[in-house]
């Protein structure tokens, strides 16, 4: 299953649209509301291990947090339905970003975990509607999680990837726009936030 590989928000989201009427995944019921807190697959440790600690112990001290001192959200335009972006801050320092992308055949969940500005881990899950959301039978609570993926970062670099579907871990190693991309969206995320949490002129 090769439809998350991250070409693009759009593109995932397209492609999951192909993926809805299969009905593939656990049962999610009404998700819009909810999202799962992510886990460090301990399968990361088998290799890069220092640098797996550190994201770890980034990642812990991040989920820590309970008193933010400020959360900002931005409407992007990254898909065919667009989504929202919310920013959290600790100490005047930008900590964590949730990203939520809509398409046309289901969603996208993205939190991306930061260590000094820059990407330390993404944690990645997509779901499938039912059925086309403009299809009469639509019906919100047969969304099914499709797959996940975690992203792991060091010193601005992708070292390790860890998905639900082995093949599509292998796919998403081996393909050389994977970090590119992720960056790329990373930077609209910051330019959104740089320009005062507006997307004009950057995601729209």
């Amino acid at each position: 299953m090769k439809y998350l590989a991250i070409y693009s928000v759009a593109t995932i989201l397209a492609l999951s649209a192909c993926q809805g009427n299969k009905n593939q995944g656990t049962d999610q019921g009404d998700t819009s509301n909810t999202q799962e807190n992510p886990v460090i697959d301990s399968n990361a440790n088998v290799h890069n291990t220092d640098s797996t600690l550190i994201v770890r112990e980034n990642f812990e001290r991040i989920n820590g947090i309970k008193d933010w001192d400020k959360i900002d959200s931005a409407q992007i335009h990254e898909s065919t339905e667009g989504g929202v972006a919310t920013y959290f801050f600790k100490n005047n320092n930008l900590e964590l970003i949730k990203v939520r992308n809509y398409g046309e055949g289901g969603y996208l969940l993205q939190d991306m975990y930061l260590k000094d500005n820059k990407l330390s881990f993404v944690y990645e899950q997509i779901y499938n509607y039912n059925t086309h959301i403009i299809d009469p039978k639509f019906d919100m609570k047969q969304t099914k999680k499709a797959g996940e993926a975690r992203y792991y970062y060091f010193d601005d670099k992708l070292f390790n990837i860890i998905a639900t579907d082995k093949e599509n871990e292998k796919y998403l190693k081996e393909d050389t726009r994977t970090d590119s991309n992720m960056k790329r969206l990373f930077s609209q995320l910051i330019k959104v936030k740089d320009n005062g949490f507006n997307p004009k002129g950057i995601s729209e």
